[in-house]
């Protein structure tokens, strides 16, 4: 192994470093090493069901396609009773109780992994620099077997950070479905007391009243009924997969 494959083996821990972030710890991606099989690849580090990649594509689209809420007269009704209702499933989520408490403790898990990564990083660089210095002295064997050995290690830390963004990944998938599950008995009361059969997401419509939109209502709801939903998820949970 020569010195430049281990500065190579370095510079994957580096860019991995870069990669999570504060907010970054909803859909942080790391970029693996092409040429080790055994490499972590960006779908094995994100696996949210909602942003999978046939859902994102689903998602994109349906960001994509235009729609707009048309505003009531001020003197109508708070709502209307209506067949059909929408709410905006990513703002219930994220401005809910449950959403605000889940994304604080995301950023900080966030935080710990960054803060890691580049303590990792650091002591991979001076070791290196330690046996860059060391080479002269060393027979040409013994140097090669040490910088393999670096290189072994440093290979399994960039899989191990690479877990820990998958871990954190599967943390927020877990969350944000317990979440949704939580949600559903208390959208099915609201949506009978309205009088719909139906409740669809706001993307997917081109032209709705804001009366429709029960997402503020719901909110509200879901924080005094569900809470912030703290304990909610457990590490089973959070590594089970996912059914396609």
């Amino acid at each position: 192994m020569t010195r430049s494959a281990a500065r190579l083996a370095l510079l994957a821990l580096l860019i991995l470093a870069g990669q999570v972030g504060g907010a970054a710890a909803q859909q942080a991606e790391v970029l693996p090493d092409r040429s080790d099989p055994g490499a972590v690849t960006p779908d094995d580090a994100q696996q949210q069901p909602p942003f999978r990649q046939n859902d994102r594509q689903q998602r994109a689209r349906s960001e994509a396609m235009p729609n707009r809420m048309i505003e009531t007269a001020d003197d109508a009704p708070r709502y209307v009773v209506a067949p059909v209702l929408t709410v905006d499933q990513e703002r219930l989520f994220t401005d809910s109780a449950w959403g605000r408490r889940a994304q604080g403790e995301l950023e900080e898990a966030g935080r710990a992994i960054a803060d890691e990564n580049d303590r990792l990083a650091a002591q991979l660089s001076a070791e290196e620099a330690q046996l860059t210095q060391q080479r002269s002295a060393l027979e040409p064997a013994e140097f090669r077997r040490l910088a393999e050995a670096f290189d072994a290690r440093a290979t399994e830390i960039r899989r191990e950070r690479a877990k820990a963004v998958q871990d954190l990944n599967a943390r927020a998938d877990a969350d944000r479905a317990a979440f949704y599950q939580a949600a559903l008995p208390v959208m099915g009361e609201m949506m009978q007391q309205r009088g719909a059969v139906a409740v669809l997401d706001r993307r997917t419509v081109f032209v709705s009243l804001d009366a429709i939109d029960i997402t503020p209502d719901l909110i509200e709801r879901l924080d005094e009924t569900v809470g912030d939903g703290a304990g909610a998820t457990t590490d089973s949970d959070a590594a089970a997969p996912v059914a396609d």
